[in-house]
């Protein structure tokens, strides 16, 4: 309304001055007050025009026959009018005026003469029209809107005004059921908040959006903001409230989503290392002592990346994290603290209590570990007894403790990796110890027949068992599949290399034979795979094994392959002998085989 103030009045100010006018009937004489003249534009030197025919010249077109008709039911009738029409004024512009008449009759009831009144009216008009037009816009508004809009009245009796119909969408009642009960906000209201918005009414302090908890038609909770403007009555009592009323629930999701990330980390949802160093400064206080640090760190976590994926790497913290907070109290604050490390604050706990949840928490990795991938954590514990040690030289010593551990079982855990790697290449594969002990045996004598060193020997007996390490990898319906492979299945058989040698690579036990297992399946042709590289650029180990290991399949067959004899692979094995395999080794080989 304030864009139009200053339009409404300067209209005020002109549509005071009324125009006054009377018409002799008997004589059909006119006269005009000068605010006429003013009105239709016309010199008043020209006088007043006649009845009809100089009227019709300013009566706009659309607006004559109701107008003349008006005039001649007074005239004739006495019929008053009031008419609101459009005039031509004498310098073309069109205005709209309202026009009102009365008949005066004599003693006998005869009309003499009709005396009227004319207002100028086309600022108003256009005010009143552009407020028609507004109205109606809020109204389409409303009732589109996907905001709930209402107008809800306490005085003198309590009960809603008007509901838009979006309420039926946001939360299932339909505005006719808020107009039959001026109570169900009771229902709608969440209980948790119903306190809350009786103090808001009490306090009648509707500066802020009330935000609450809904409850859905359905029974769903929802969040709602609902932005209040109060109404109050010539008494100054509060005698309603209107409200636009906004579902956002996904905002406070996100709200609360955004906030458990600040706090706490997105792949295990334990803490984070934010929340515990906050944690850390809280708790180090005279009554939390004595206050226990545990820092742990996850053993050989690349091992597990670079063999299983990076996708086993994040379960296998997940898992670790669960162990920790499944295992330590509720009062207590455990964090992943870093990539593969975890910390845990226990505060009223003593060393010897916190020795204890420690050991409980190795034991519960122990039980959750796996045969192909043992569940392992080293752990390094410090406590704060005095209030005047500094908390950080307590997390920093159980960090050190944690690092002295692992460097101690280093060894240990890797050679329990290995054997469990190996037991699952067994378990998985079409491979059996038997098979591994007869190529250890035949590649050997085949290394010592060409003159290996000791520490070329030492390559070929580890590599004989293990060269196909990186099958583990591929999916067992693959590995033991009888038909013959698709090309994408084909495709995942021939990556077992890289994953053998990226295995291998993982571990300071292993590295020495990587080149040999990620070569094992070249050819001398230069036709094999992952490489394509020939001849005597393959490692004189892998080009035993390869021969060695392609006989004994032959002679022992596989699921996709049925065995055939000595003679039948040695035949074999001289047919591929330049292509597939070096042909001196192949010779070598027969000479051993024969003997």
């Amino acid at each position: 309304m304030q864009v139009y103030d200053k339009k409404i009045i300067e209209a005020a100010q002109r549509i005071s001055q009324i125009g006054h006018w009377t018409f002799d009937v008997s004589s059909s004489k006119a006269f005009w007050s000068d605010r006429m003249f003013d009105i239709f534009g016309i010199d008043k030197e020209d006088g007043e025009p006649s009845y009809p025919a100089g009227h019709k010249r300013y009566i706009h077109p659309s607006d004559w026959e109701s107008f003349d008709s008006a005039v001649t039911t007074a005239s004739t009738k006495g019929k008053p009018y009031n008419l609101i029409i459009n005039i031509i004024r004498g310098d073309g512009n069109i205005r709209t005026i309202n026009t009102q008449c009365e008949a005066e009759k004599d003693k006998e009831s005869n009309i003499t003469r009709l005396i009227g009144t004319v207002k100028d009216v086309t600022d108003l008009r256009v005010v009143d029209d552009q407020l028609k037009e507004s109205e109606k816009r809020f109204r389409l508004l409303a009732e589109n809107a996907t905001d709930l809009i209402y107008k809800y009245n306490l005085l003198p009796e309590k009960g809603f005004e008007y509901v838009s119909p979006s309420v039926t969408k946001v939360i299932g009642y339909t505005p006719e059921e808020h107009y039959k009960d001026p109570d169900i906000n009771d229902k709608i209201i969440h209980p948790d908040y119903k306190k809350r918005l009786d103090e808001l009414f009490k306090n009648e302090d509707f500066s802020k959006p009330f935000e609450a908890k809904w409850v859905t038609k359905d029974g769903r909770v929802i969040w709602m903001e609902d932005i209040i403007s109060p109404v109050y009555n010539h008494k100054g009592e509060l005698s309603s409230i209107e409200g636009i009323a906004r579902d956002i629930t996904k905002r406070k999701e996100t709200e609360e989503e955004l906030r458990f990330l600040s706090f706490n980390d997105k792949l295990t949802g334990l803490y984070n290392r934010a929340y515990f160093e906050n944690e850390l400064k809280r708790l180090n206080t005279n009554r939390q002592l004595p206050l226990s640090i545990i820092i742990g760190d996850v053993d050989n976590l690349k091992l597990v990346n670079d063999i299983l994926g990076h996708l086993q790497g994040d379960r296998t913290l997940k898992k670790v994290a669960k162990i920790i907070k499944d295992t330590c109290r509720s009062e207590d604050i455990v964090s992943r603290w870093g990539g593969d490390e975890f910390a845990i604050i226990l505060p009223r706990t003593p060393k010897p209590e916190a020795e204890n949840i420690m050991a409980r928490i190795k034991n519960n990795a122990s039980e959750a570990s796996q045969h192909n991938m043992p569940l392992s954590i080293s752990l390094g514990l410090a406590t704060k007894k005095i209030n005047k040690t500094i908390i950080d030289n307590v997390v920093n010593e159980a960090e050190n403790i944690m690092y002295q551990n692992k460097l101690v079982k280093r060894s240990t855990i890797i050679s329990s990796i290995l054997k469990s790697l190996e037991a699952a290449l067994f378990e998985k594969s079409v491979e059996t110890r038997k098979h591994a002990n007869r190529l250890k045996n035949l590649s050997l004598k085949l290394g010592k027949e060409v003159g290996l060193e000791s520490k070329q020997l030492n390559k070929v007996s580890l590599l004989s068992t293990l060269h196909d390490i990186g099958k583990i990898t591929i999916p067992e319906n693959i590995i033991t599949k009888k038909g013959p492979l698709t090309k994408k299945e084909w495709e995942k058989v021939k990556r077992h290399p890289v994953s053998g040698y990226n295995i291998c690579r993982s571990s300071h036990l292993l590295s020495f034979i990587a080149d040999c297992v990620l070569y094992h399946h070249e050819r001398w042709d230069g036709k094999g795979y992952p490489k394509g590289i020939g001849g005597e650029e393959i490692p004189i180990e892998s080009r035993v094994v390869s021969i060695v290991d392609a006989f004994d399949v032959m002679i022992t067959g596989r699921p996709y392959k049925k065995a055939i004899t000595k003679l039948e692979a040695i035949n074999e094995l001289k047919r591929c002998a330049g292509t597939q395999f070096d042909p001196v080794l192949v010779q070598k080989f027969i000479k051993i085989l024969k003997s």
